[in-house]
């Protein structure tokens, strides 16, 4: 599904209802599948033939609630794969064409 995500935590810590206000969205594909035995998501660039993500992989990826075109996806991320510290990350996603 085609949607625009924007990340609600820096480093664990949630951002302020202004600095969330103020971030851009990441516009891309949104995927959520399983990845050995763990639910991931992702947003890549539809266009890419590699599909790099645009934003770091969400492990652990859980639906927390859904009203409309949004949703609230709760799970950790890690800035530097799976050597890097792992942090509780939260996307607010808007679906749509």
């Amino acid at each position: 599904m085609y949607g625009k995500v924007k990340r609600l935590r820096s480093a664990g810590k949630r951002l302020s209802d202004h600095d969330i206000a103020r971030s851009d969205f990441v516009q891309g594909e949104v995927r959520v599948y399983g990845l050995a035995g763990v639910i991931v998501a992702s947003v890549s660039d539809p266009n890419s033939q590699v599909g790099e993500p645009l934003l770091p992989i969400l492990h652990h990826a859980k639906l927390v609630t859904m009203h409309g075109h949004g949703m609230l996806l709760y799970g950790e991320e890690r800035q530097q794969g799976d050597a890097g510290p792992a942090y509780i990350q939260e996307w607010s996603v808007m679906v749509g064409s």
